[in-house]
């Protein structure tokens, strides 16, 4: 029963944090999140809303990170994807794009062939894109 308080006031604090005004906050309310262990999909899906409308690159770059050890998860599959065509920084798009290669995400190249005919990506992006598209297809190691 006290695990189950702990772990409930672990979540609880992960989301006030998120909802934070500074961006340290709301990097310490990520960094809370690794101390939930199971988050449920109410942590998940903020931690999704952080990665998608954070003003604060530094912050979105560690959602994607949090975010990476529940890949396993549906829901944040499906978030990271329709995440890669939300974002405008092209740090957090590379973060996205070497996060699907890693995980061999085969749900991204649909996304990835859309940036990838997009003019307004940056060329960075666009050419770890092209790379990432001939190591899903192409089924070669990194």
């Amino acid at each position: 029963h006290l695990r189950e308080e702990v772990h409930s006031m672990r979540q609880l604090v992960t989301l006030s944090l998120l909802q934070q005004q500074s961006p340290s906050e709301r990097l310490r309310g990520v960094s809370w999140s690794y101390q939930v262990g199971q988050p449920d999909s109410e942590v998940l899906d903020a931690l999704l809303q952080t990665l998608n409308h954070d003003p604060n690159v530094n912050v979105r770059l560690a959602a994607v990170d949090a975010l990476s050890s529940f890949f396993d998860r549906a829901m944040v599959r499906q978030g990271l994807v329709q995440s890669l065509a939300k974002q405008n920084s092209p740090l957090i798009q590379i973060a996205l794009v070497d996060l699907m290669i890693e995980q061999r995400e085969q749900l991204a190249v649909n996304t990835f062939r859309q940036l990838e005919q997009d003019k307004e990506t940056n060329q960075a992006v666009r050419q770890r894109i092209e790379w990432g598209i001939q190591q899903l297809e192409g089924g070669q190691k990194q």
